[in-house]
Parts: C-alpha cells; structure tokens; sequence
C-alpha cells in the first residue's frame, strides 16, 4: 500500500486539476474578506474573519471541491487506459482505489493548510485584531481538521461515482447539494448528525462561544460515513475491460 500512494503521489505532478482546490481556497478567502469587510458594524477580528473562511468552505465550495478532484484522479485510470497495465501486477482494483483516496486525503489536509496561510495573508494585509499565537495555532487545527472532516463526509459519494468511468460529475453536483444543506442542518439542531455538518463539532467550531456539540455523535457519524466507503469499496467489482474492445478482439 505505500507504494501504492507513494506512486500516487508522483502522479500528482501531472494533474493540473489540483489548481482547482487551491482556487477554490483562494475564492473562500477572499469572499469571506469581503463579507467581514463590507458588513457595517461588524467586529473585524481574526476570529471572526477565519470562522468566515471555515464556514464558508462547507457550506459552498469545498465538499464539490475536493470529490471533483478525486473524481478526476480516479477517473484517469479509465481516460488514460491503464488499468490494463496494472492487471498484469498483484494489484486489486480496491487496493489501487485505497491509494488514490489515501492521497486524496493527504490533498484534504494540504488544501487546509494553504486555506491558513491564505487566511494570514489576508490577515496581514487588512489587520484584523484578535490575532494571538494560541488563536493563529487553533485556527490551524480548525482548518486541517475541517478539510478534512468534510471529506470524509463525502466520501461515500467518491466511492459510489467510482464505480463507472466518466460518472464523477453528477456526484461533484450532488457533494455541493449536500454541503449548501449544511447550512440549514445545521442551523435548525441537525448539526450533529449531518455528516457535513458533523465536522463543526469535531472542531469545536464557535461562532459566538457558546454553541454546544454532542462532540461523541459528530465523531460517530463521520465515522459511519468512512465505514461506508469502506464497504463499498469492499464490495467493488473489477473494470470490466469494455465489450466493444472484446467484440473487436473476437472479429480480428
């Protein structure tokens, strides 16, 4: 297996589509900036101003973001025509799946960490107050563990769009359904069992310092999800190399 994602990870440097989640962070960013910016009244903190960048990226960009992005690198196997190749090694199809969503995860982490320093960026242009090493350290975690969270909220989306070749679309437009969702699940005391929403309480995200989670059941229900990708992907058959390429092998 860590070849496998080591290998993966060499692929990275030919898929220019990993510009697309760092736009997306860029994006997230820079409307949260004007959100803060252009309320009147508004206490323009660091805090405020990173609670912006994370709620944002759940309730918008990222959930679509980040299974457009696996879609892609999954689906490259089918588009490029190797998985050919790889049958004639001891690899599964599952086993080569685990890699890429593996490094996908790795990717998860990664955007999170550029959605930080984008948010210091910014932070040190506009001087927001507020900003402590505790806080800037906290914000950190918040933001890995967020990316993250979310998605392993979509993951079972990942996995069932990786069944067939070319499907992953429809699942990008039904991961950004589920996160706008978010937005309502979690305001009407849902938060805790939405799987997108779940990820607020793992991170202890507050708003106003006084928002309570049933941190256990956040825990449990992302959990669950990460138990359905597995079985899922445990229960995937091998590609089937395709009947017209069999019918034309037949006829020569």
């Amino acid at each position: 297996m860590a070849k496998i994602i080591k290998t993966e990870l060499l692929k990275l440097k030919r898929y220019s589509i990993l510009w697309v989640g760092v736009m997306a962070m860029v994006l997230t960013v820079l409307l949260s900036w004007f959100e803060n910016t252009a309320a009147e009244g508004a206490a323009n903190t660091f805090v405020n101003f990173s609670n912006s960048v994370m709620w944002n990226s759940l309730s918008l960009i990222y959930p679509a973001t980040i299974t457009l992005i696996a879609g892609y690198i999954i689906n490259r196997e089918h588009t490029d025509d190797t998985l050919k190749n790889i049958r004639t090694i001891p690899v599964t199809y599952q086993k080569l799946l685990v890699g890429k969503l593996a490094v996908v995860g790795l990717l998860a982490v990664f955007l999170g960490f550029v959605s930080f320093l984008l948010t210091m960026l910014v932070h040190l242009i506009s001087q927001f107050s507020g900003l402590t090493a505790g806080v800037m350290f906290n914000t950190l975690l918040q933001m890995i563990g967020i990316h993250l969270c979310l998605y392993i909220a979509v993951l079972p989306i990942i996995v069932f769009t990786s069944r067939k070749p070319n499907r992953f679309m429809p699942g990008v437009g039904f991961a950004f359904f589920y996160g706008f969702v978010g937005i309502f699940a979690s305001g009407h005391g849902f938060t805790n069992l939405y799987p997108i929403a779940a990820g607020l309480g793992v991170i202890n995200y507050q708003e106003d310092g006084s928002t309570v989670y049933n941190r256990s059941l956040c825990f449990l229900m992302l959990m669950l999800m990460l138990i359905i990708a597995l079985v899922m992907i445990r229960t995937l058959r091998e590609p089937s190399k395709g009947r017209k390429k069999e019918k034309r092998t037949r006829l020569s």
